[in-house]
């Protein structure tokens, strides 16, 4: 018998590096051994530009975000999902500062009230998507520093969040397989190591994540890889390329482009630039 409680053991950490490449006084937490640390994978804060719109390019991570605009005349509050491929989001307001939750995709505390399959690569008012106080908006916005909005959310998660149903637990633990394989995984091993149909996972992880099983043991495998090949001085392509699972350089760098629409050299040089 499966036992579908304590699989998280953090092995994925998605990384979105355009965001602070893009913003000013950014800052970031990751939660750790917190009560939601299971659920939350970074709570991040930014300030648009003055002079200039800012857009922000998202590559796939499989996560959702929930992102506040502290407008002291107009706060909102959106939910923001993860794209396919990177692609440039709508421009943020001009000199307004930003607060973001991002959820891991295995997050078993929030139970939106559409499919996230129908939700995927939008932002979308998060009071369309989320039973929740109005509220929280204003609330985020009038913190007065960035860990006291940090306070202020959690607070609110309190109060909205639900127990983990069966098919979400399904889900927790299929991911779980697929981070420890880094994402170098087929269905058939998945609905063998879960004891479910490929059809039934496929359609649990369509409903809570967006994305099939296949393309998110891709995004995991992605994600991984672009993280030692930013992070990582003086790395050996060829160690990064074997160790998440690719076959060889031409492989790696057509799945690199596949995702984020340049190559890693392109990508690396973008990066930089902003460092």
């Amino acid at each position: 018998m499966i036992h579908f409680s304590n699989v998280s053991a953090k092995m994925y950490f998605p990384f979105q590096p355009e965001i602070q490449q893009s913003t000013i006084g950014y800052q970031e937490l990751k939660p750790i051994g917190g009560q939601f640390c299971d659920d939350i994978a970074l709570y991040y804060q930014f300030k648009t530009k003055k002079e200039t719109p800012t857009f922000l390019s998202l590559i796939p991570d499989g996560c959702f975000d929930i992102l506040f605009c502290c407008s002291p005349k107009k706060p909102k509050v959106f939910l923001w999902t993860s794209p396919y491929f990177r692609r440039k989001q709508p421009k943020f307001e001009i000199d307004c500062e930003y607060f973001g939750v991002r959820f891991f995709p295995e997050q078993t505390i929030i139970l939106l009230e559409y499919s996230m399959r129908e939700l995927l690569d939008k932002q979308i008012p998060l009071l369309d998507v989320l039973a929740a106080d109005a509220s929280i908006a204003d609330a985020i916005s009038e913190g007065k520093s960035f860990l006291e909005r940090i306070a202020l959310f959690e607070k609110f998660l309190k109060v909205i969040s639900l127990d983990m149903n069966n098919d979400q637990k399904i889900v927790a633990y299929a991911i779980q397989k697929i981070y420890d394989s880094k994402g170098i995984l087929n269905m058939k091993q998945l609905a063998r190591y879960i004891g479910y149909s490929e059809q039934y996972i496929r359609k649990q992880f369509e409903a809570y994540i967006g994305f099939s099983p296949k393309q998110f043991c891709q995004i995991v495998q992605f994600q991984n890889s672009l993280d030692m090949f930013i992070r990582t001085e003086n790395l050996n392509l060829l160690d990064i390329i074997y160790k998440n699972g690719y076959y060889d350089q031409s492989h790696f760098i057509k799945a690199f482009k596949k995702f984020v629409r340049l190559t890693p050299k392109q990508y690396k040089e973008n990066f930089l630039n902003f460092m």
